[in-house]
């Protein structure tokens, strides 16, 4: 089974403007509501590929409500912690050159108790072999190293573990040696101290620093460039497919539940790069924070062209 953590969801608001306008007003234009949270987007793109899995995190109030409620239309599973407040909401805004601003609510505070009470039913509701996805920010209240708690205690109940954070979250969580990371090259750039206009091999050189913290699999996004996948064996660069772009909003979540889903069907490496290549670059080409269909990353992983270094 997988389950993908999400301890600060949210409800996506995502709209279009022709120019955004800073200290002025903006007529916002094809505006979408969806369910949002990274690790709930994670789990769109699971079911479209045709797999399964159960979302959990902290839900709150009549947006926590309308979460659920969409969820179940949409048949994705859940287990949600149920905590005072009212979960956020999210504003994303694309301009007509796909240039992403968002504007994000911090999330309710959550109490030591309501930590402990989804950490103890996240580690009930795990077995040997299921994979666990903890992505994303999490709310005020809940401490910056509780990717790490959760990966290291994960680990010993044999579940792999992806891990797709940033900051304090990513930098502590790394420590724990999650099974798999999906920094994009700003994320690791900033961990490892280096300008962002380094050339691949450098990247390439600090990535594998990581495998020895017992990581197995570091997949590097790099936006419209692509992507590289790195383990102990092989360096894989993948450039980035020539499509048409909706969104840019949840193409790293999609990729993530495709990586997910590959693992749980055993793929192999070359096989699992197509699926999370193809799945979100069919994210970009589809509008909100919807997960592409399966139909459409079926035809996209023919366009898939992996370079060995």
């Amino acid at each position: 089974m997988i389950i993908t953590v999400t301890l600060n969801p949210a409800i996506d608001k995502t709209a279009q403007v022709d120019k955004m306008v800073c200290n002025g007003l903006n007529r916002l234009d094809h505006v979408l509501l969806d369910v949002g949270g990274k690790g709930i987007n994670v789990s769109k793109a699971i079911q479209q590929l045709g797999g399964q899995s159960i979302c959990t995190g902290f839900i709150a109030g009549e947006n926590g409500q309308w979460i659920e409620k969409k969820l179940d239309q949409m048949g994705l599973e859940y287990k949600f912690q149920h905590v005072d407040g009212n979960t956020r909401m999210n504003l994303k805004v694309l301009d007509k050159d796909m240039n992403l601003t968002e504007l994000n609510e911090v999330g309710q505070e959550i109490s030591q108790q309501d930590v402990k009470a989804l950490s103890d039913a996240l580690l009930e509701m795990t077995f040997e072999g299921d994979i666990v996805v903890l992505a994303g920010s999490v709310p005020k209240g809940v401490p910056k190293t509780i990717y790490n708690e959760l990966i290291t205690l994960l680990k010993e109940k044999g579940a792999k573990v992806i891990l797709d954070a940033d900051g304090d979250l990513f930098t502590n969580g790394i420590e724990a040696g999650p099974y798999l990371i999906k920094p994009n090259k700003y994320e690791l750039c900033k961990y490892f101290g280096l300008n962002e206009d380094v050339s691949d091999l450098v990247l390439i050189e600090n990535a594998r620093k990581l495998l020895y913290k017992g990581i197995e699999l570091v997949v590097i996004s790099l936006g419209s460039d692509g992507a590289m996948f790195i383990t102990h064996d092989e360096v894989a660069r993948v450039p980035g497919l020539n499509i048409v772009a909706h969104s840019a909003v949840g193409a790293g979540d999609s990729m993530v539940g495709a990586l997910a889903y590959g693992i749980e069907q055993n793929y192999e490496l070359i096989p699992l790069i197509k699926w999370a290549v193809a799945t979100s670059a069919g994210a970009v080409m589809t509008e909100g924070t919807k997960a592409p269909s399966l139909a459409m990353v079926e035809k996209l992983i023919n366009e898939v062209n992996i370079y060995f270094k």
